[in-house]
């Protein structure tokens, strides 16, 4: 890396020296500093290493410096979803993505080169000539999953996260103002946003709920991958592997999934929705008839009866045969 860094330093003499950029030498120390963290560095972590290096430089001088360095090539200029400006060390010919842990903020630059050829064979399948691109996954890094509890109040969670309503620790009447919302305990959830005033919005299914900073506190949810963890003693996965979709019309008797689509013509897909049938919840196949038709089903907690003609229609992620024997 050292030589690397003094490569950048003699075409940061000549470029900036042959353009007449003035404070040379005191740009040519942000550079120093910027390729001494070597990470994503925002201007105040930029201003503290000068500090740290004895060198006194206003902020704003230290921004103009950076930009100057994203305009000739040295650095690129990045914010993700925190809005945070961050800058890091543009490597000529080298590409990288991002993973970027929305509990700690940990930021990890990847790359795959199946990736890399299945975005330039779907530009070309496309006709589209492309120029650059980037990726960034948002997620929880393993050292906080190691970390996180099996219950955690709903405002707590973040974006994107798919959870599990477990409990609601509230008096009776928030407990009904919270079902009378279309919320129960057993109904799988996403965080749609957060963070606005403590304000929580979820995807309950189709349905959209907002709640309060109070009413979050009051739901304890848990994530959707320890809720479905093939170790638990009461609710043991095996079979078939997750995440297959196929049509609640060809899952087994035993088998639960998750709805990921309703379809149909009017009627029908509304008398499905009105059944509780949403993308997102959970359903479970108990049993077929002596011909095979109906369906006998449980969705929230309910036993109802489906033509295998009407459940053809739901698609749904099949997450194997569940153990129902404690229940």
């Amino acid at each position: 890396m050292i030589n690397t860094h003094e490569h950048e330093k003699k075409q940061f003499k000549r470029l900036f020296q042959q353009q007449g950029i003035d404070r040379f030498d005191s740009r040519l120390m942000v550079l120093e500093a910027f390729l001494k963290l070597e990470h994503h560095v925002t201007i105040k972590d930029l201003s503290e290493q000068l500090e740290d290096d004895k060198v006194h430089l206003e902020d704003e001088f230290v921004f103009s410096s950076m930009e100057l360095l994203c305009r000739f090539g040295f650095a690129t200029k990045i914010e993700f979803e925190d809005k945070e400006t961050r800058y890091e060390h543009r490597h000529l010919g080298l590409h990288h993505d991002h993973m970027v842990c929305t509990k700690c903020g940990m930021i990890l630059e990847f790359r795959d080169e199946a990736i890399e050829k299945q975005q330039l064979k779907v530009a070309e399948d496309y006709g589209f000539h492309m120029l650059q691109h980037k990726m960034e996954i948002y997620g929880i890094c393993s050292n906080c999953l190691k970390d996180r509890s099996p219950l955690v109040p709903l405002h707590k969670a973040k974006k994107g996260e798919k959870l599990i309503v477990k409990e609601l620790e509230a008096g009776k009447n928030m407990q009904l103002r919270i079902s009378s919302m279309g919320l129960k305990i057993g109904d799988p959830i996403e965080i749609v946003s957060s963070g606005f005033g403590g304000q929580v919005v979820i995807a309950n299914g189709e349905n959209r709920m907002v709640l309060g900073k109070g009413m979050a506190e009051k739901v304890m949810v848990q994530f959707f991958d320890q809720a479905t963890d093939r170790n638990q003693d009461k609710d043991t996965y095996y079979g078939d592997p997750p995440h297959e979709t196929m049509a609640l019309s060809q899952m087994k008797s035993g088998q639960e999934g998750i709805v990921r689509k309703v379809s149909g013509e009017g009627i029908l897909r509304r008398r499905l929705l009105e059944m509780g049938i949403n993308r997102g919840t959970a359903i479970y196949v108990e049993k077929y008839a002596p011909l095979k038709d109906p369906i006998e089903i449980v969705v929230k907690g309910y036993h109802m009866s489906l033509r295998v003609e009407e459940a053809s229609n739901i698609l749904v992620e099949n997450v194997g045969f569940k153990n129902r024997k404690n229940e």
